[in-house]
C-alpha cells in the first residue's frame, strides 16, 4: 500500500466533497485530512499501488476541474505499517504526525521498525480511542511519518504517555530512538477508510 502526503496552506470549507470525491477513485484504501492552528490542511491518502496514487489528482482534476488550493508539498510513501486500534470503525477527531527527517541510517530504521513492531504497536492496541495508526516510509530519501488518529485528545494524550513510558526490550539502543524531528497535533476534518482496511 502507499500514502501521498499533500499539503496547502489553505483550509477546504467544513463539508466540502473532496474527500468523497477522492474516495471513489481507483484503488483508494482511506483518507484523513487534517487542519492545524495555522490554517492549512494536511491531507494523507492511501492507494492500493504506487499507479493509483500518482493518477489521483489527474482523476481529481478531471471531476472537479482545475485545484482549488496550491499545494505546497506533494509526496508520496510507501506505508510500512497499518495497525487498527481500539476504537477501529469509529470516526477520529484528533490526530498526531511525526515526521523523522533522513536520510536514516539502516540501523536506525532497524531499531523503529522493531519498536513499532514488537514493543510501540502491541502497547497501543490496548489503548482506550485509538483509531488507527500508520508508518509512513521514504525509500529515497529514507525518511518516515508516523500517524496516530484518535477519538479525542485525551486519547491521544494517552498514546503519547504509553510510548514515552514503554520499557525498552532487550538489545534495544535508545541513542538509535531519539524520536520525531517534527511533531504536529491536528484537528481531522474528514476521515474515510476503505472496507477492509484498519479503522
Amino acid at each position: 500500500m502507499f500514502a501521498r502526503l499533500q499539503t496547502t496552506a489553505a483550509r477546504p470549507a467544513d463539508g466540502h466533497p473532496i474527500a468523497d470525491m477522492i474516495a471513489a477513485h481507483p484503488g483508494f484504501a482511506g483518507l484523513a485530512m487534517l487542519t492545524g492552528e495555522d490554517g492549512g490542511t494536511t491531507m494523507i491518502s492511501l492507494w492500493l499501488t504506487r499507479e493509483d496514487a500518482e493518477s489521483a489528482s489527474d482523476r481529481s482534476a478531471a471531476t472537479r476541474g482545475p485545484r482549488l488550493f496550491e499545494l505546497t508539498h506533494d509526496e508520496i510513501f510507501e506505508v510500512d505499517a497499518d495497525q487498527a486500534g481500539s476504537a477501529t470503525g469509529e470516526q477520529p477527531a484528533v490526530a498526531f504526525l511525526g515526521e523523522f527527517d533522513g536520510p536514516l541510517s539502516p540501523a536506525r530504521v532497524e531499531a523503529a521498525r522493531f519498536a513499532g513492531t514488537e514493543r510501540i504497536g502491541p502497547a497501543l492496541r490496548e489503548v482506550a480511542g485509538v483509531v488507527r495508526l500508520l508508518v509512513l516510509w521514504h525509500p529515497t530519501e529514507r525518511r518516515m511519518a508516523v500517524l496516530h488518529l484518535a477519538v479525542s485528545p485525551a486519547a491521544l494524550h494517552a498514546i503519547s504517555r504509553t510510548v514515552v513510558s514503554s520499557q525498552l526490550l532487550p538489545g534495544e539502543d535508545p541513542e538509535l530512538l531519539p524520536g520525531p524531528d517534527r511533531v504536529s497535533m491536528l484537528r481531522v476534518a474528514a476521515y474515510r477508510a476503505a472496507t477492509g482496511t484498519g479503522g
